[in-house]
C-alpha cells in the first residue's frame, strides 16, 4: 500500500501547482473513486459470514487504511477569490475583465490607485463578488 500511496503522492506533486481546474477535478475524482471502492470492498468483507476470521478482518482493515490514505491525497480545492487576485495582480491598469475562476464567466475588477485595493464582481448571478 505504501508504494501505491507514494505513486499517488508523486502524481499529486506533479500536478499540484500546474494543474488546470479540469485536471485538478479529474485527479480528485479519481482519488475519490479509489477511496469509495476501498470502503465498499471493506464493508462487503465485513458483511460476509466469515468476517470474524483473521484474514477477513485484516483485509477489511487494509482497505479502510487505503481509503484513509487516499483521502489525504485529495488536493485541496483552489480558492477562486485568491485565483482572481493572482490573475488581477498580473494585469496592468486600474480596471479590467478576466475569466471568472469560479464559473468561467466575465469578472469585472477595479484597483484603487490610492491604496491598491481591488473590487471585483462576476457577471453571473450569485457568483464571486468582493470589495477590499
Amino acid at each position: 500500500m505504501s508504494a501505491f500511496l507514494d505513486a499517488f503522492s508523486e502524481v499529486r506533486a506533479f500536478y499540484g501547482g500546474a494543474a488546470s481546474p479540469a485536471e485538478h477535478a479529474a485527479f480528485n475524482a479519481g482519488v475519490e473513486a479509489v477511496r469509495q471502492m476501498a470502503l465498499i470492498a471493506a464493508v462487503t468483507i465485513e458483511a460476509r459470514g466469515d468476517a470474524k476470521e483473521v484474514r477477513q478482518r485484516a483485509a477489511a482493515a487494509a482497505l479502510v487504511g487505503l481509503a484513509e490514505g487516499a483521502a489525504q491525497l485529495l488536493a485541496p480545492k483552489p480558492n477562486p477569490v485568491l485565483q482572481a487576485f493572482t490573475a488581477i495582480a498580473e494585469q496592468p491598469g486600474s480596471e479590467g475583465v478576466i475569466p471568472c475562476p469560479a464559473c468561467a464567466g466575465r469578472l469585472h475588477w477595479t484597483r484603487a490607485e490610492s491604496n491598491g485595493h481591488v473590487w471585483g464582481q462576476c457577471e453571473t448571478d450569485g457568483c464571486l463578488s468582493w470589495m477590499q
